[in-house]
């Protein structure tokens, strides 16, 4: 099940996940959000460093190599196959930065950027990858409707889906879930409602 690839539950420890290295390292130097119509609502987590892509069996393999973010005390496992090549842009980025026309057209709601100082001198959009978690996920990792303070960090097997430095770690989430529309009667059905009670209407006066 996609949740069950997604989730990793068995706590893995930050300091044990460095301990393989993996051929480039990146780190994850942001992590933004974005919250969806459905209510459902995507990470995402952008490296540092050059390097493209890897393929197929590689550190971007997350199904075989798994890194992700640590959500409130819980490891959530990137998307498989949610890598995209940024091209090495080189700026601050963002809600509304000037580097990556992909990364900047996410139009996210909010982002936290780690501590160093490629975050005043503006460094590599390497990549990015994400993951995207439904209500009933978030009501799991313990996100609400309404505005949430969450712990964020990430794991990984290798350092290039690594962790670096966050002033804090805790940063607040809008959750906007979108109001049940299932019992709306459809406008044909309104319409076919609206002439019966006409109908009865001129019935009572014919008499």
């Amino acid at each position: 099940m996609k949740s069950m690839l997604k989730r990793n539950l068995q706590g893995l420890a930050l300091a044990g996940a460095l301990a393989f290295s993996g051929a480039a390292s990146a780190h994850v130097w942001q992590i933004g959000w974005n919250g969806n119509t459905d209510g459902s609502l995507d990470f995402f987590g952008v490296s540092y460093h050059t390097g493209g892509i890897s393929g197929t069996g590689s550190v971007d393999d997350f199904a075989a190599n798994p890194a992700g973010f640590v959500i409130n005390g819980t490891n959530v496992t990137f998307d498989v196959g949610s890598v995209v090549n940024l091209n090495d842009c080189r700026g601050l980025g963002g809600t509304s930065g000037t580097c990556s026309p992909l990364w900047n057209g996410l139009g996210l709601d909010g982002f936290v950027t780690a501590v160093g100082s490629y975050t005043t001198s503006g460094d590599f959009y390497g990549k990015y990858a994400s993951v995207n978690l439904t209500t009933s996920e978030l009501t799991a990792l313990g996100i609400g409707t309404g505005n949430n303070s969450v712990t964020l960090g990430t794991f990984s097997q290798n350092v290039h889906w690594a962790n670096l430095t966050f002033a804090s770690a805790t940063v607040p989430i809008n959750i906007v879930v979108p109001p049940d529309t299932s019992n709306v009667p459809e406008p044909t059905t309104l319409a076919l409602l609206g002439i019966a009670a006409l109908g009865g209407v001129m019935r009572r006066k014919a008499k």
